[in-house]
């Protein structure tokens, strides 16, 4: 049965980046890199080799009239996706205070598209993949510069309108898009640096997120009924609906993959990140997008095999 073909593939694509993710999780508990020094490497992967790596493939990616058709409607994909969850999120948790609220809808609207779903699209789709991928990246950054961090700042923070546009992840699309459509012939020594320092980005990203998982509180994470519910949402619900949405405007293939793979990854590591800026919840942050990652490992390979199958 193809289903249980591509299960099968997609499931081994995703248990090898989780075992990279396990260097990072004994890494932190012996000691070598603990998640302290992986702040400053996550720094570098967002800043400087996630960008690097989305402007390479679009270097790369053969012209096509499909594929700029096919860029378009990933941002139109990824901006009804944060808008879904953001609704989906707006329906929830009305009665708790405002402080906790907010990190239970950014735990519920954005997932870790960067440092998860980007590598899992280039195992599973290759190089298109992480062309779809960049535009649900930058359409996150874009929502969680704004409606991310007023929901978890107990809507006190205000917005910086630079940062929607001066971002890694945006300012990676605008300069690589360009380029795609220019199809310059840019030198070797040039491209080859390019190259080896985007290859850095899957593992790497994997490896931060091991030593994330490192310092979670185990105990807790299957403790409180409400983080099973965000995962839930997360994983399952609005996922398997935007597949559906996806599917009945008419995406398919790669494109349908690679949307479905950004839209079923868990809980954003940033979340407790953001949470301990914002003077909110950290441990609730970190306990919501632990969980989520762990529970992921069977949740992504079920979604985007039926993706694939949809295809």
């Amino acid at each position: 049965m193809l289903f249980l073909e591509n299960l099968k593939t997609i499931a081994i694509q995703v248990l090898i980046l989780y075992l990279i993710a396990g260097i990072g999780f004994v890494t932190d508990k012996t000691g070598v890199f603990r998640r302290h020094d992986a702040k400053k490497l996550i720094d570098l992967l967002f800043n400087v080799i996630l960008p690097i790596a989305i402007i390479h493939t679009f270097i790369t990616m053969e012209y096509s009239k499909e594929h700029i058709k096919g860029l378009f409607i990933a941002f139109a994909c990824a901006v009804g996706t944060h808008v879904f969850g953001a609704v989906v999120a707006k329906c929830c948790f009305r009665k708790r205070d405002v402080m906790q609220r907010g990190v239970y809808t950014y735990a519920i609207i954005f997932s870790n598209a960067a440092f998860l779903a980007l590598p899992l699209a280039k195992s599973v789709i290759g190089d298109e993949g992480i062309f779809y991928c960049s535009a649900y990246v930058a359409v996150f950054n874009v929502f969680a510069f704004t409606l991310g961090i007023h929901e978890i700042s107990g809507k006190k923070a205000k917005i910086n309108f630079k940062k929607l546009i001066l971002n890694p992840g945006s300012m990676s699309v605008i300069i690589g898009l360009p380029l795609y459509l220019l199809q310059l012939n840019i030198p070797d020594f040039i491209m080859k640096p390019v190259e080896l320092v985007g290859n850095c980005n899957s593992p790497l990203a994997m490896i931060v997120f091991g030593t994330f998982l490192a310092n979670s509180d185990l105990k807790n994470l299957f403790a409180k009924k409400e983080i099973y519910f965000v995962s839930f949402l997360r994983l399952v619900a609005i996922p398997l609906c935007m597949l559906g949405i996806f599917y009945l405007c008419g995406v398919r293939g790669p494109l349908l993959t690679a949307m479905t793979i950004s839209s079923s990854a868990p809980t954003a590591t940033n979340t407790a990140m953001y949470a301990a800026k914002y003077d909110n919840d950290a441990s609730l942050g970190s306990e919501l997008a632990a969980q989520s990652s762990l529970i992921s490992i069977i949740t992504m390979p079920v979604i985007v095999a039926l993706a694939t199958v949809l295809t």
